[in-house]
């Protein structure tokens, strides 16, 4: 079960960086890819290494293991990670440059996440459209049969 738990944080991880940072380069998910594979099997090996000694055991560990985990897979990561601009996410945080809601949102769609709602959205301007239409139509029909 620890095992399955830190393999979904890996792909946390690997979700939240396309997510925040959706203008990548040519072959930045296979580069993301090869490093959730490495990191799994590193994480794999320490995971036995660390039951094996009983030292795995304890709650405290594996918390502070999990944490030490993300962080560095995290920063390894935002470091390898190429965007169209040839800088890496972890450049531009270093900047101050943080994602905006924008970004998020073309990750989002990117993703196939907020399809949805666009879809939604502009079913419900269609809708209002034609309320207008029918109601302009009444009126024109009322203005007919008075005259």
């Amino acid at each position: 079960m620890l095992i399955l738990w830190r393999t979904l944080l890996i792909s946390l991880c690997c979700f939240a960086v396309l997510i925040c940072y959706p203008y990548y380069a040519d072959g930045a998910i296979t580069i993301m890819l090869t490093w959730a594979v490495v990191a799994f099997f590193v994480m794999l090996g320490l995971t036995i290494i660390t039951k094996a000694i009983v030292l795995g055991r304890s709650h405290i560990f594996n918390t502070l293991f999990d944490i030490t985990l993300i962080a560095t897979f995290l920063y390894i990561l935002l470091n390898i990670f190429p965007q169209l601009d040839g800088s890496t996410p972890y450049m531009r945080l270093k900047k101050k440059v943080y994602p905006t809601s924008q970004e998020i949102e073309v990750g989002l769609e990117n993703l196939g996440l907020n399809k949805k709602k666009k879809t939604f959205e502009e079913l419900q301007n269609n809708i209002n459209e034609i309320t207008d239409d029918l109601k302009q139509v009444k009126t024109l029909i009322t203005q007919e049969h008075k005259d």
